[in-house]
């Protein structure tokens, strides 16, 4: 088990809304107290923490539900961070919508997955109510835990070294891609006959030795997201991987950092239109949706595998 058997764990948890088998759960585990719609933020990283087998870890042996208590845990065991200096993917991140870095006034918890610049990206259970991923600065953020994680497992044979947990959408040649391995590898790993036919929430195998997955971006999934018209902010993203885009965007310096909510809203498609001029492309070719070419120079640029 390690970091990203926890993250695994909590990713299966998107899009769940409420009431939800996590309060169900946590109630059967915690007693009447719970017996009610109750805030269920914290009660997902610590269902994620049992499910990856990081509960010591990340938890120390006991639920929460209250998370200014699982912050001042992290603080007992000299794991508490202030503000969001150092952070990074596996950190439990605490938050105080009122912008202190106060213990006894976090309203909030989730998990980080990655950090790019001045923007940390997270999954959050019972954020508006459905467990989501979300973009965060460091003016909500109180401080973060860092958990004594598990190494992750590692083979000198053919065994796999860790697991993913397929997502709604995923396609195998975005996994293989993320993971630096190939689509018959985890097919034949996996017994996978029609590597079309991945169901969400399978556990798939990966290669001994793979390293933490890279930032992938799906071209057709963008162009999609694009393309319909944005959520409201504060709901749930329709592709997460638009952050990635996003930050290279504010990275540029063409997109402002509060639209970098993983929308692609207007202002974002603004952004490209400009960094296509920049590219120079114009007319329809300068319109905000990105294309191939303009998409693989901006991600070799920012760190980031495009495919199709």
């Amino acid at each position: 088990m390690s970091v990203e058997a926890m993250i695994s764990a909590f990713e299966r948890w998107i899009g769940t809304g409420e009431p939800n088998a996590i309060q169900t759960w946590y109630r059967q585990r915690n007693g009447a107290a719970y017996a009610y719609n109750f805030p269920w933020c914290d009660a997902t990283i610590t269902r994620a923490a049992v499910e990856s087998g990081e509960y010591e870890a990340v938890c120390f042996g006991t639920d929460y539900a209250y998370t200014v208590a699982h912050a001042a845990r992290f603080k007992a065991a000299g794991q508490w961070h202030a503000g969001a200096k150092g952070i990074k993917r596996g950190d439990i991140v605490f938050f105080d919508w009122g912008g202190t870095n106060e213990i006894a006034r976090i309203d909030h918890v989730g998990i980080v997955t990655s950090v790019s610049g001045a923007y940390v990206y997270t999954i959050e259970g019972n954020t508006a109510n459905v467990c989501a991923r979300r973009v965060r600065t460091e003016a909500d953020i109180a401080g973060y835990g860092r958990p004594k994680y598990k190494a992750a497992s590692s083979s000198s044979g053919s065994a796999s070294s860790t697991t993913y947990t397929v997502r709604a959408g995923d396609t195998l040649g975005e996994i293989a891609a993320a993971h630096k391995t190939t689509v018959k590898i985890l097919a034949d790993l996996n017994g996978i006959k029609d590597p079309d036919k991945i169901s969400e929430g399978r556990k798939l195998k990966l290669p001994a030795g793979t390293t933490a997955a890279a930032k992938v971006v799906s071209l057709a999934k963008l162009v999609k997201a694009f393309k319909a018209d944005p959520p409201k902010p504060g709901t749930p993203v329709s592709y997460a991987p638009v952050e990635y885009v996003e930050a290279a965007l504010v990275a540029e310096g063409l997109l402002a950092s509060k639209y970098a909510d993983g929308h692609a809203g207007t202002a974002t498609k603004s952004a490209y239109a400009l960094l296509q001029r920049r590219y120079g492309y114009s007319g329809a070719d300068a319109d905000g949706i990105p294309g191939e070419t303009s998409l693989k120079r901006l991600a070799r640029a920012h760190g980031f595998t495009v495919v199709a």
